[in-house]
């Protein structure tokens, strides 16, 4: 089987916090994998917030668009477990970047899982992919 490889960025930009509770476990009696995603969009929510940065200018019709993810999954989490998450970017581009989110289990330091979210920024009214806003470059490099 190949694992797929994520590089964690050099430059944290965006730490957060979070316990596993009980709507997290599964059949197997730890973390299912799907709350990873979960996890990862309430991340990116409060990134963007953290930065001040929109996560779209939907007056004008256009906004940022994950593309994919990447998970890489590393370790088992279990109920109660403090989840220490931290965000940086890879691959900034025109129009695009891959934020890049550290999932470390608090009492070990233990790597839970590493997700990869390639972001877009996207015209919703023309239906096509456009240049990132310079407020995200400036707060993004």
């Amino acid at each position: 089987m190949t694992r797929i490889d994520i590089t964690v960025p050099n430059k944290v930009l965006f730490e957060t916090n979070f316990l596993i509770k009980e709507e997290d476990i599964n059949f197997a009696n730890h973390m299912g994998n799907e709350r990873i995603l979960v996890f990862a969009n309430i991340v990116r929510t409060n990134f963007y917030k953290h930065l001040d940065l929109l996560e779209g200018d939907w007056a004008n019709g256009h906004g940022t668009i994950v593309a994919n993810h990447s998970i890489k999954y590393v370790s088992e989490g279990f109920l109660g477990d403090e989840i220490i998450c931290q965000v940086g970017v890879n691959e900034l581009s025109s129009c695009s970047f891959d934020m890049v989110m550290h999932f470390i289990k608090n009492e070990t330091q233990k790597t839970l899982a590493l997700v990869r979210s390639a972001v877009v920024y996207f015209d919703y009214k023309e239906r096509r992919i456009r240049e990132l806003p310079k407020s995200y470059f400036d707060k993004l490099k």
